[in-house]
C-alpha cells in the first residue's frame, strides 16, 4: 500500500473533523444534532467553483464571499431549525427540521448546478512537495494545518473567551444561563453561524481535491456525525480524532477491498466504539464543563 493512500485519509479527515467540530459547536448549546450540518460545505464548494472556475476573479474574492454566504446560511439555518422546535415542544421536532433544512438547500443546490457533475475550481495551493519520496499537495497541507488550527483556536475560545464560557452553560442548563443573564439566543445564533462558516471553508480547502456534487451535502454530514460519534460528542479533540480515524480508514480500505467495503468498515468501528465507549474517545472530559 502506498504513502499516498494515507495522505489523503489525512486530508479527508481533515475535512470529515472540521464538519465534526462544526457539529459539535451547534450541539454543546441546543442539544440539536444538526443533519445540515454537511450543506455549508457544498455552499463553499459551488461559491468557489462559480467564483474561480466559471467567473476567474480568484481565490481573495471566492473566500470573501465565502464567508459572507456563509454567515447568511448559518444565520438562515437557525431560524428555520430553532423555531419549529421551540414552536413544536416534540423532542424529536429537531430531526424533521434539521432533515427539512438539508433537503431544502440540496434542492437548492441541485437545480443551481443541474448540469454540473462535480464542484471543482482550481487548487488554491496548487503543486506538491516530495517527502522521503512522497509527493504531498500543497493543497492537502494547507487543509490539515487549517484544520489543527481551527480545532486548537476553538478549543482555546471554548475555554478562555466570555462567550466560550457563555456556550459551556448554556450547553449545561439553558435556563440557568439566563437567570444568570447570558444571552442564550445569541449564543445560539453564534454557533450556527461559527459552524457555518467552519464548514464552507472547509468545502473550499477540499473542492479541488475531494468529489463534491450539489447533492453530497448528506454524505459529509454522515461522515462528519460518525467522526463526532467516536471522538465524543462536543469535544474539539474527539472531532479531530473521529475525523482523523474515519478519513484514514475509509481511505486505507477503500483502497484495499473498494468504497462499499470503506462504508461497512466505518461504521462498524462505529457500532464497536459505541459498545465500548457510550460516549465516545474523548467524551468524558467535556462532562465536566
Amino acid at each position: 500500500m502506498s504513502a499516498q493512500v494515507w495522505i489523503d485519509g489525512l486530508f479527508s479527515g481533515a475535512v470529515y473533523a472540521l464538519v465534526a467540530l462544526a457539529l459539535a459547536i451547534v450541539f454543546q448549546p441546543t442539544r440539536v444534532m444538526n443533519f445540515a450540518q454537511g450543506e455549508p460545505i457544498v455552499l463553499g464548494s459551488a461559491v468557489c467553483y462559480q467564483v474561480v472556475a466559471l467567473w476567474q476573479w480568484g481565490w481573495p474574492a471566492a473566500l470573501a464571499l465565502t464567508l459572507l454566504f456563509a454567515v447568511g446560511m448559518g444565520l438562515l439555518s437557525e431560524r428555520m431549525i430553532m423555531l419549529p422546535v421551540r414552536l413544536s415542544g416534540s423532542r424529536y421536532a429537531w430531526i424533521i427540521a434539521t432533515l427539512a433544512a438539508a433537503l431544502i438547500f440540496q434542492a437548492i443546490f441541485t437545480l443551481s448546478y443541474f448540469d454540473v457533475d462535480s464542484l471543482r475550481p482550481k487548487a488554491m495551493a496548487p503543486g506538491h512537495v516530495e517527502v522521503f519520496g512522497v509527493r504531498i499537495g500543497w493543497q492537502q497541507l494547507l487543509t490539515i494545518g487549517i484544520a489543527l488550527t481551527v480545532m486548537a483556536g476553538y478549543d482555546t475560545f471554548l475555554r478562555r473567551t466570555a462567550y466560550g464560557r457563555a456556550i459551556r452553560a448554556a450547553s449545561h442548563d439553558g435556563d440557568a444561563a439566563v437567570i444568570m443573564g447570558i444571552p442564550v439566543r445569541r449564543v445560539i445564533v453564534l454557533s450556527f453561524v461559527i459552524a457555518a462558516v467552519i464548514c464552507a471553508f472547509a468545502g473550499a480547502l477540499a473542492a479541488p481535491i475531494l468529489f463534491v456534487a450539489p447533492a453530497s451535502g448528506l454524505i459529509f454530514t454522515i461522515k462528519g456525525f460518525t467522526a463526532a460519534v467516536i471522538g465524543g460528542v462536543g469535544s474539539p479533540r474527539g472531532a479531530l480524532a473521529g475525523g482523523l480515524i474515519v478519513g484514514l480508514l475509509d481511505s486505507v480500505v477503500r483502497n484495499v477491498a473498494g468504497a462499499t467495503a470503506g462504508d461497512f468498515v466505518v461504521f462498524g468501528l462505529l457500532a464497536l466504539i459505541l459498545v465500548a465507549f457510550p460516549s465516545g474517545l474523548f467524551g468524558k472530559p467535556m462532562a465536566a464543563h
